[in-house]
């Protein structure tokens, strides 16, 4: 370097701390100010350590230990202790310092199963590491009175069985309330006055119901009993036996069937009765009663009827079974061929006696000659004379018979009384 040269690099370097003084006694918000360079989307960064070189494209947007970055090339800055100073005019990589994005923002989904229930709450935008709390509205949603879903759990991003939770949002996230869909079985009886079977309540959608008869025979005290007689679904049919297995695929209404009976008694003091037993309700049961052999003689054993429940003279009738029945058999006794024996028998000895008698009068007749009739017998009539001629002549001709007779016989009847007594 030559003595004139050296004036020369003395005015430059003089020029050169003027210019650094001036840089160094300037505002931050001027030399921000100073920053041109069109503005766009801008990424947010964090200034590091002193001394550290600005990077690649800084825009014309300055705050201490930040600033904003447009990605357009600018010329070469460096920092001091967190102001920027112009260190030359030409563009140069940044490099020697670390810089991070402004919290992010994430969404947190909290949604249903099924989906259309819309009974949740929590869900929205959060900052990245802040806590997020949800919850359900409705823990039972009732669709129809015997449909109904009933929150059950929390499946995704949290799993759980309560009814609200809290989750640290790290990204998007996405939680659902899981709801059952239940359906109603209603159990009832028929007639109401049966005993209900247990198993009445909800269900899972697709679970099976058991059900149980509460017994075959229910009563019997008094003449009444309940039968089981299967199951109706839906008044649909009826299915047999004591249990029943159903799949709650919908709402059903289950009724236990039951038959009503009564009980008819048939009572006889005599011969054998039939019909006794358990009838349906409003059946028609037939009784009858035999007639029995009677031991005495001439004497019959009648049927008089029936008495209790029913009224009739029929030995064999039928009872309608509209309640517990009791029916006695009467009877009655006929000695009607007693008696006819009786009066044959005694008329057969009046007979027998009467004969007996009239043997032995003629018997007494053939050997003395019974006395003589004081009466004159009447002649017999030979001839064809009217009886009233004929006893008129008789009369006529006894008249004249007797006159001498008595004549002729009075003498001697003197004669006779008065010779008795000198005999």
């Amino acid at each position: 370097m030559t003595r004139g040269n050296l004036p020369n690099l003395l005015t430059i370097a003089i020029i050169a701390l003027g210019v650094a003084l001036v840089l160094v006694s300037a505002q931050p918000g001027t030399v921000a100010a100073g920053f041109t360079g069109p503005q766009t989307t801008h990424t947010s960064h964090t200034y590091s350590g002193y001394n550290n070189y600005n990077w690649y494209g800084c825009s014309g947007y300055y705050s201490y230990y930040s600033y904003y970055c447009s990605y357009y090339y600018y010329p070469y800055y460096y920092y001091y202790y967190g102001y920027p100073y112009y260190y030359s005019s030409y563009g140069y990589p940044y490099s020697g310092y670390s810089y991070y994005s402004t919290p992010s923002s994430y969404t947190l989904t909290v949604a249903t199963d099924p989906s259309n229930l819309g009974t949740v709450t929590g869900g929205g935008t959060y900052t990245q590491g802040s806590s997020a709390s949800f919850s359900v509205t409705q823990n039972t949603i009732q669709v129809s009175p015997n449909t109904r879903y009933i929150f059950s759990h929390w499946s995704g991003d949290y799993s759980g069985a309560g009814s609200s939770g809290t989750v640290t949002v790290n990204g998007a996230m996405s939680i659902t309330a899981v709801y059952q869909l239940q359906y109603y079985l209603a159990v009832q009886t028929q007639p109401q006055s049966a005993p209900t079977p247990q198993g009445q309540g909800w269900y899972n959608s697709g679970d099976t119901a058991s059900l149980q008869s509460p017994g075959q025979t229910i009563g019997g005290d008094g003449g009444s009993r309940l039968v089981f007689q299967g199951w109706s679904v839906d008044g649909q049919g009826t299915q047999s036996g004591s249990s029943l297995n159903l799949v709650m695929n919908a709402p059903h209404t289950v009724t236990a069937l039951y038959g009503q009976q009564y009980y008819l008694n048939v009572q006889t003091s005599q011969g054998v009765a039939s019909g006794s037993g358990w009838y349906d309700s409003g059946s028609t049961a037939q009784i009858y009663a035999s007639t029995p052999v009677s031991t005495t003689y001439g004497v019959s054993i009648v049927f008089n009827g029936w008495q209790g429940d029913i009224q009739s003279s029929s030995q064999s009738t039928s009872v309608v079974m509209d309640g517990p029945k009791n029916v006695v058999a009467t009877w009655r006794t006929d000695s009607t061929v007693l008696y006819l024996t009786i009066a044959a028998a005694i008329i057969a000895a009046l007979l027998i006696v009467g004969g007996l008698i009239m043997f032995l009068g003629r018997g007494r007749g053939s050997t003395q000659a019974p006395p003589p009739s004081p009466y004159p017998t009447a002649p017999t009539n030979t001839s064809n004379t009217p009886p009233h001629e004929q006893s008129s002549t008789t009369h006529r001709t006894e008249h004249h018979r007797k006159k001498p007779e008595n004549t002729q016989d009075r003498p001697q009847e003197n004669n006779t009384q008065n010779s008795e007594p000198t005999a």
